[in-house]
């Protein structure tokens, strides 16, 4: 890898941990560290086993070399990125449009993070070779069905978060479930690219 390379990754990663310290330091002043750590903590979390799911076990993309700080081989910068992306599509429904319903803020928040990922993210990652995928796809490597598989990691996130925040004022109690239910979470989105790969044949 070039040097010029490198330094373009290592600005990426750079450019995400500041953003992820920005938006944790929003809701820190807005809701208190505690209640901070309901949301991110397994949000980050979940990014993480799913990024190492997708890359290890499934062997769909691979990353780039170029990263500083991984985690199980999936680079941090990449489930922080996620994690703040949410929060913030999460808090402009919830704060800005004044949606209640847990599965209408879940869509509602999905949508412009997909529209994101398709026209910014993908190309480029594709451009600078921050993620590659195998075998490539039609959309900068990209398959559409990937587009199927984020919606569902994103609606299921926060459909549950939403619903949970509404029944415990306990934070630690908050965070156990939100923590626990991660598995709940990866057992209906399994089913459900199962159901994409039944209808058309793989993701």
């Amino acid at each position: 890898m070039s040097a010029l390379a490198q330094l373009i990754f290592v600005l990426n990663e750079f450019v995400w941990f500041i953003i992820f310290a920005i938006v944790i330091g929003f809701s820190v002043k807005r809701q208190g560290f505690k209640y901070s750590t309901v949301f991110f903590l397994p949000a980050v979390v979940w990014g993480l086993l799913l990024e190492y799911a997708t890359q290890e076990v499934f062997n769909r993309y691979h990353y780039g070399g170029g990263f500083l700080v991984y985690v199980a081989n999936v680079p941090l910068n990449i489930s922080l990125a996620w994690a703040a992306l949410i929060f913030i599509a999460y808090w402009y429904i919830t704060q800005k449009v004044h949606l209640k319903n847990s599965i209408a803020i879940a869509v509602s928040a999905a949508v412009p993070l997909l529209l994101l990922d398709f026209f910014v993210l993908e190309p480029t990652a594709r451009l600078f070779g921050f993620w590659t995928w195998t075998p490539q796809s039609v959309w900068f490597g990209s398959p559409i069905g990937n587009v199927y598989g984020w919606f569902w990691v994103i609606v299921l996130y926060l459909s549950f978060y939403h619903f949970l925040s509404g029944k415990t004022t306990d934070w630690r109690k908050a965070l156990l479930l939100n923590l626990g239910l991660i598995l709940l979470r990866i057992a209906i989105l399994i089913a459900f690219l199962q159901v994409w790969k039944v209808t058309f044949g793989g993701l």
